[in-house]
């Protein structure tokens, strides 16, 4: 038998919302550990099923603007699931921006960028590039991917390639 999230008692939430942290943390360390900069590569498939369950939940990729489509993937986040405080969306040329303030995993991707490791498991990262993806037939790539725990702030910037 499973035992509910909502049955817990607020101490054994926070104690499990660390251990899944720490779980993400080790997974992603460990995988970098073994690959360097080819763990990247991982972005892909975490990315299209991150999507699928998100399409699965009503998120549309079909028929947007790539600003539109980063406008629905940052609204999901921040008011769906509450995984982040709030989203901005640039949008220059053949490139789109989108900035996450807040996100519940930076605690997470801070360890690892103090450790020189890329986080290539954000959420916002690999739906939005495997979302852009879809909708470009694959013409598209990821060319910033900044972390700033100071701030509490991540950019992503993707080029839709021609």
């Amino acid at each position: 038998m499973m035992v509910p999230l909502d049955t817990m008692t607020e101490e054994q939430r926070k104690m499990w919302d660390q251990l899944v942290m720490l779980i993400i943390y080790g997974l992603e360390k460990g995988v970098w550990d073994m690959l360097a900069e080819a763990s990247l590569a991982m972005t892909n498939t975490v990315g299209v099923e991150m999507l699928r369950f998100m399409e699965e939940k009503g998120l549309t990729v079909e028929g947007k603007t790539p600003a539109e489509l980063m406008k629905e993937v940052g609204e999901r986040f921040v008011t769906d699931m509450g995984i982040a405080e709030a989203f901005d969306i640039t949008k220059e040329d053949s490139s789109v921006g989108l900035q996450v303030q807040g996100c519940v995993l930076m605690e997470v991707e801070a360890r690892l960028v103090e450790q020189g490791i890329k986080p290539f498991m954000c959420p916002f990262l690999n739906i939005a590039m495997a979302a852009l993806r879809k909708q470009t037939g694959g013409a598209t790539s990821i060319t910033q991917f900044d972390v700033d725990p100071k701030q509490h702030r991540c950019l992503l910037k993707f080029r839709l390639l021609e």
